[in-house]
């Protein structure tokens, strides 16, 4: 790190993995001279469960885990990409579940929610018997079901994932997000999911607009959300996104927030 903070310049954007529970203060004190922006850093979480963390020999110390990631949020200026694997052996989806609403309340700025593959010669290939693991047998090698999670709760995850990526981890929708997930991010979420592939069949190839539109659907007819509230805050979103021709709604909520914005600067 010392290298780097030497000959820092402002392209030079930096990309290192940190084991989530080892944070020495000599690491720490270093971190905090990056400056905002330069700096990503992977934490590899894969899972709350100790269970299941031991049996894939990722042992660590979770609060200490909780408590960097608290740290590198509010003293660093670190962009923040945590990981969670959905399908690991011996874990069902009320622990994945789990550890999903204790991630989102750590507040990285990514969670990638990953789906476990079986690539040849790993070691998770030990525990395809005895957890009944069904691995697809061409590229990805993602898998299909297990003891814990069958075959279609395991394709909801994999729409979850692709979803939570497009709309979660995509930096649009930092006003709607809190609404959208509430107080129970992965049960939301989920019924958001469920709703969004009903409706459109799709996992790819969504216009903006079109996502601003369907949030907007999926969030008042699944989720019961306030209309008016749902209008304010993904109005406030679509306005940063530079977009043009916003649903009725939408446009109205936009029109007046410029009023008021204009207003408030005479």
């Amino acid at each position: 790190l010392d290298f780097f903070l030497q000959r820092m310049t402002p392209e030079l954007f930096l990309h290192f993995e940190v084991v989530p529970d080892r944070l020495p203060a000599a690491l720490r004190e270093r971190l905090r001279l990056f400056p905002p922006g330069s700096l990503q850093l992977e934490i590899g979480i894969q899972t709350f469960n100790p269970e299941v963390a031991a049996r894939i020999d990722r042992r660590q110390n979770f609060a200490s885990s909780e408590a960097n990631l608290r740290w590198l949020r509010a003293q660093t200026g670190a962009h923040i990409h945590a990981d969670l694997i959905a399908g690991l052996p011996g874990e069902d989806l009320q622990s994945f579940a789990a550890g999903f609403d204790r991630l989102v309340v750590l507040a990285p700025h990514e969670i990638q929610v990953g789906i476990l593959k079986r690539l040849p010669g790993t070691p998770i290939a030990r525990h395809s018997e005895s957890c009944a693991m069904r691995y697809n047998p061409d590229p990805p090698y993602n898998i299909l079901s297990s003891a814990q999670i069958d075959f279609a709760t395991m394709q909801r995850l994999t729409r979850f994932a692709r979803y939570w990526d497009l709309i979660g981890n995509s930096g649009r929708f930092g006003e709607t997000l809190p609404l959208l997930l509430g107080g129970r991010p992965f049960e939301r979420f989920m019924s958001f999911s469920d709703w969004l592939y009903a409706e459109t069949g799709q996992l790819h190839r969504f216009a903006l607009k079109r996502l601003f539109e369907l949030l907007q659907r999926g969030m008042v007819e699944r989720l019961d959300a306030a209309p008016d509230e749902c209008a304010r805050v993904l109005a406030a979103d679509f306005r940063r996104s530079g977009l043009k021709g916003a649903t009725d709604t939408l446009r109205q909520r936009v029109a007046a927030d410029n009023r008021r914005s204009r207003q408030s600067r005479h």
